[in-house]
């Protein structure tokens, strides 16, 4: 059965769209068939980090009112059958669903997949709770500052409440010399604060934002070119999630051609 991940975070703009977005890209460059869900029902932005704005018909609420089945409302990601995409609802009116619509919603996509990664809203909404009660895991995303590391340590109490005891943290837009020079809080002091087991770290990287602007996933490109540093820091992440020990910042000072890290696709 496939692996559910609930990207979140109680702080606008930390990048929990793009985090799951990347990771999913990653994960399906290593071989991994991969469904992304919009559980942002008030923002609904994944469609346009991946470049199918106009490409989706039915979304997450067709699903759960019962208008159609899960695999009507999927759309392939640049036309790969093992890697799709469910939309949030356009104009969500705050309509309530039965917590065991949520159930169905994902044990109807578990069997097909091997991860199913949420990327949710910024506060505990009823759809926030009932899809993060599907979850196996959560993976809190952080920016580099004080405020809001505080806001997922917020989140990993409120996500223990709710029965979800499996967490990770992912820091993202990481400066390492303002870490090193104590204007920002280095990784330990990150970890403490925030009481959350690392998964990964993303460096900051302008590059990063352009490229989401385009719809440009990590490792869709030219597989000839050297990849970003963040490329190199999401293909941690993944293949930490994939069970493999890799060291924080494994290659992300020096990456290597796109090609080479996907030898095991």
């Amino acid at each position: 059965m496939g692996r559910v991940l609930f990207v979140t975070g109680f702080k606008g703009g930390v990048g929990k769209t793009t985090v799951a977005a990347n990771v999913a890209s990653s994960l399906r460059a290593l071989g991994s068939r991969v469904l992304l869900i919009d559980g942002d029902f008030g923002m609904r932005c994944l469609d346009m980090v991946l470049g199918l704005e106009s490409e989706t018909l039915f979304d997450c609420s067709d699903i759960l009112r019962g208008s159609c089945a899960a695999t009507a409302a999927m759309t392939e990601v640049r036309g790969d059958s093992g890697f799709a995409f469910i939309p949030a609802p356009m104009n969500f009116g705050g309509e309530v669903f039965p917590q065991e619509s949520y159930a169905e919603l994902i044990a109807g996509v578990r069997a097909d997949f091997d991860y199913v990664i949420i990327d949710s809203c910024a506060e505990a909404t009823d759809y926030y709770v009932s899809l993060a009660r599907q979850a196996d895991e959560a993976v809190i995303v952080t920016l580099h500052q004080s405020t809001s590391v505080r806001a997922a340590e917020k989140t990993a109490t409120r996500l223990n409440a709710l029965g979800v005891n499996r967490l990770s943290l992912v820091v993202n837009g990481y400066r390492e010399l303002c870490a090193e020079s104590g204007e920002l809080p280095d990784i330990p002091g990150i970890i403490d604060r925030s009481s959350v087991r690392l998964l990964g770290v993303i460096p900051y990287d302008g590059g990063l934002q352009s490229s989401q602007e385009k719809a440009e996933l990590a490792f869709a490109g030219d597989r000839r070119k050297k990849a970003t540093p963040y490329e190199a820091a999401f293909f941690n992440i993944a293949s930490r999630l994939r069970g493999k020990r890799v060291r924080l910042f494994e290659g992300v000072a020096n990456p290597m051609r796109r090609s080479r890290y996907l030898i095991e696709k």
